[in-house]
């Protein structure tokens, strides 16, 4: 079935034009698709795409908002169309005409764009955070990064090198057949393969990215575009400037507009608060934790796609978390109800409900069993005086600086403390708890931290929460930030990965999280609704939002006031 693309009200008169501004957490932004995380997708999204995407809607319970559409493919690869073989593991995408690189020559995008799009998601510098996804789905991609990265344990990490190991070596089951026609084979039929392929790390890379470091500042100064905007300037986690791709055709691009002249991204790293109102700001993006301060909630109870917003990490690789009543007194130590009523005072509107499984509402294998009841210090006293736990040095709760971070941490530390588990709050800039939570052994003793997780697609999502927060993965990405690893646990996400029937994936998405949360791989906190900055703020129209990409607004559709 074709889908018509949204178009703003052509009924109005307006004018194309203007400076469109936009501020968001520094960790929300990265340009650079290929290590850039689901969060940075309304930015990505401005000079980058990929083989499918996604179309704004003003309705967000229409089918069509959560169904991807063609983008650099001409279809989206079904059976009716011949572009899904029988065994659903193989994928034929045709690339759509017209599309052409920012270049001097505006050389067109090809299968070949996409397939090194593919492999640099998988270098071994700074890996997509999307990577497990992929690497447990397509044919020889996780054979390929881990590969690449043992390789690169006794090579330098320049861009010549890592260029020359990725042009030389090949994935298996990504390939193109010639410059029009991408093969993409699985190694397991996936209910969820084609919402995967809109992620930043699923971009067509040009070759030109080769000669630079991915993810340094060096490539995110010297991308090429293939959307409607380009990169003109650029100051690393401070701001960017994006103009008008003269390269990219709208004929070309049924799903992208290109209403204001340019783009001023301003980026924060938590310290001055990225949630504040600012003058300058037309358009929010929000913080991790907490949502934005003046956002509107999209649908309450009916909405899918409820956020994990706030949980607590157990970085499982400290010993003080060994003894499974030490982990119980935690998660019975959090007042989450307290935790509720302190996001009803700064989140206005916005619903919340205290959470007991790890998957939220409107997600797949949501259930609402809640193991550890909430507040409960005394029943925490014991099981620590059980377990013969003695107070040490107190125990490090890191949290972002951006959003209520602050609050939530030092409500827990409360909490944790009073329960027997002296816990001191250390704040972090956007940037460093990012890199605390991808690397923890290498970023500073740390054993909780306050974290939050918005699914990075709508429908068949069970592998968001589950496959990316549980898994005992071989290869870098994801959200499994503790280190936790039970082959029981693994084993059912297994199964859910290899189910054909979304009824069979869910129960088994259920199964695995509700095993986990026994095991006290993570405290969840509080299951949030999902928000979306105001509709029509002042100066600026045709905000329409994104569902799977967080609701976030269509940043090529918005139309800033232009004077005159």
């Amino acid at each position: 079935m074709t889908v018509a693309p949204y178009r703003p009200d052509t009924a109005v008169p307006h004018r194309c034009g203007g400076a469109l501004r936009v501020v968001a957490p520094t960790a929300a932004a990265p340009l650079d698709p290929s290590c850039a995380p689901a969060s940075a997708a309304p930015f990505v999204r401005l000079h980058t795409r990929q083989l499918v995407t996604w179309q704004a809607a003003r309705d967000v319970r229409d089918w069509q908002a959560v169904t991807p559409v063609p983008d650099l493919a001409l279809e989206v690869p079904s059976t009716w169309n011949a572009g899904l073989g029988a065994s659903h593991r193989s994928y034929v995408f045709h690339m759509r005409p017209g599309v052409r690189w920012d270049t001097p020559d505006r050389r067109p995008v090809t299968a070949h764009d996409v397939v090194r799009g593919f492999k640099r998601m998988c270098n071994p510098v700074r890996p997509s955070p999307s990577l497990a996804y992929f690497a447990g789905t397509v044919r020889g991609l996780a054979e390929f990064a881990a590969a690449w990265a043992a390789e690169a344990t006794h090579r330098a990490g320049d861009a010549a090198t890592l260029a020359a190991y990725q042009n030389a070596h090949e994935i298996s089951g990504v390939f193109a057949l010639d410059d029009e026609t991408l093969v993409i084979e699985l190694a397991r039929p996936a209910l969820d393969f084609v919402q995967m392929l809109t992620l930043p790390a699923a971009s067509a890379v040009p070759v030109e990215h080769d000669a630079f470091v991915p993810g340094s500042p060096e490539a995110a100064a010297h991308l090429r575009a293939n959307g409607p905007y380009r990169v003109r300037r650029h100051r690393p986690g401070e701001w960017a400037e994006l103009v008008r791709n003269p390269a990219w055709e709208p004929a070309a691009d049924p799903y992208r507009r290109a209403e204001a002249d340019r783009v001023e991204l301003r980026l924060s790293d938590g310290a001055g608060r990225a949630d504040a109102a600012d003058a300058l700001a037309e358009v929010s993006i929000a913080p991790a934790v907490g949502g934005l301060p003046a956002a509107e909630p999209v649908d309450g109870d009916g909405a899918p796609g409820w956020a994990l917003d706030p949980y607590l990490v157990l970085n499982l690789r400290d010993p003080v978390w060994a003894d499974l009543r030490v982990r119980q007194a935690a998660a019975l130590a959090v007042d989450k109800a307290a935790v509720a009523d302190l996001y009803r005072r700064h989140r206005p509107g916005v619903p919340v409900r205290v959470a007991g499984s790890l998957i939220p509402p409107g997600n797949a294998g949501h259930d609402t069993a809640d193991p550890y009841p909430t507040g409960d210090p005394a029943r925490a006293r014991d099981l620590l005086a059980s377990a013969g736990h003695a107070d040490g040095t107190p125990l490090v709760l890191i949290h972002p600086h951006s959003g209520l971070g602050p609050e939530v941490a030092h409500a827990c530390a409360s909490d944790l403390t009073r329960a027997g588990l002296p816990t001191r709050a250390v704040g972090l800039a956007d940037a460093a708890y990012t890199e605390a939570l991808r690397a923890p052994a290498t970023a500073g003793g740390w054993q909780l931290a306050v974290a939050a997780r918005v699914p990075d697609w709508l429908e068949h999502n069970g592998r968001v929460f589950a496959q990316a927060m549980l898994q005992a993965n071989p290869v870098p990405g994801g959200a499994n930030h503790g280190g936790y690893a039970s082959p029981e646990v693994d084993a059912l996400i297994e199964r859910a990965l290899d189910a054909a029937e979304p009824w069979r994936a869910d129960a088994a998405w259920r199964a695995a999280a509700e095993r986990a949360v026994a095991d006290v791989a993570v405290v969840p906190i509080l299951h949030r609704a999902p928000v979306a900055a105001p509709r029509q703020p002042d100066r600026v129209d045709g905000l329409v939002p994104l569902p799977p990409q967080g609701y976030a607004v269509d940043l090529t559709a918005a139309r800033p006031e232009v004077a005159g």
